[in-house]
């Protein structure tokens, strides 16, 4: 049994244009009768149908050629597909988060485009930030490393509007020369305090005030603002005033 090209628009749900156009593109074949008129066999049906589910799931045509001609079986091309719709799901979120910031701060145009330059980054540009940072100011000692670990702020790909928040407000603070400095003469301080020490600072009650003095007349209230973003960056708990 055969459709003209109006029973098969019919029974796929779709318009004659659009059969007419899939069929010019030879995705649909057809025969022509003795008048002129397309008719379609059996499987046109079928077919049709898997091209209108495939194209509103997004498939480009190419695609979708290579499964009808099985050039690519549809289970690597929807694999393929289901990826970059992840991607996409994940550059929506941030810029929905983007978007829900500027809105509640009631940013400017330039401020606009300052969060979008951050937030735009890639993981890697933001994790070399951050790591730029570190480096610059507690260096790469390895005694740091465990400290460095819990510095370290990773956005993550479905973040919440008060993440990229942090992340922003973080981003700004790290770029600072005047912070980073003070950061720089805190670790400095730090090192100093161990070598006199030469044991765990933590079990000296002495030795953790001067600690707890050296960051507050260093690195100031800046310092444990920088904490407090990394933990709401990272979903962690908020530190308290003896941390870092």
């Amino acid at each position: 049994m055969d459709h003209s090209i109006g029973e098969l628009a019919r029974r796929a749900g779709v318009t004659v244009k659009t059969v007419r156009y899939y069929s010019d593109l030879g995705l649909l074949e057809s025969r022509r009768t003795a008048a002129g008129h397309r008719r379609y066999d059996a499987g046109a049906v079928a077919r049709l149908e898997l091209i209108r589910t495939l194209r509103g799931l997004g498939i480009d045509l190419a695609m979708v050629r290579a499964v009808l001609e099985q050039e690519r079986t549809l289970a690597d091309v929807l694999t393929a597909h289901a990826e970059a719709v992840a991607v996409q799901i994940r550059t929506l979120q941030l810029q929905h988060a983007v978007l829900s910031v500027v809105a509640h701060r009631h940013s400017t145009p330039e401020e606009l485009e300052r969060m979008h330059e951050l937030t735009a980054r890639s993981a890697h540009e933001r994790r070399a930030l951050i790591t730029d940072f570190l480096t610059s100011t507690l260096g790469d000692d390895p005694d740091f490393a465990a400290i460095r670990q819990n510095l370290t702020p990773v956005l993550p790909d479905d973040a919440e509007p008060q993440q990229v928040e942090a992340w922003l407000e973080l981003a700004s603070l790290v770029q600072d020369d005047t912070f980073r400095s003070a950061v720089r003469r805190m670790a400095a301080g730090y090192r100093t305090i161990a070598a006199e020490a030469g044991a765990p600072l933590q079990h000296d009650p002495e030795l953790r005030d001067r600690l707890i003095e050296l960051r507050r007349t260093e690195a100031g209230p800046r310092w444990h603002r920088y904490l407090e973003l990394v933990a709401v960056v990272n979903g962690w708990a908020a530190p308290s005033r003896m941390a870092g």
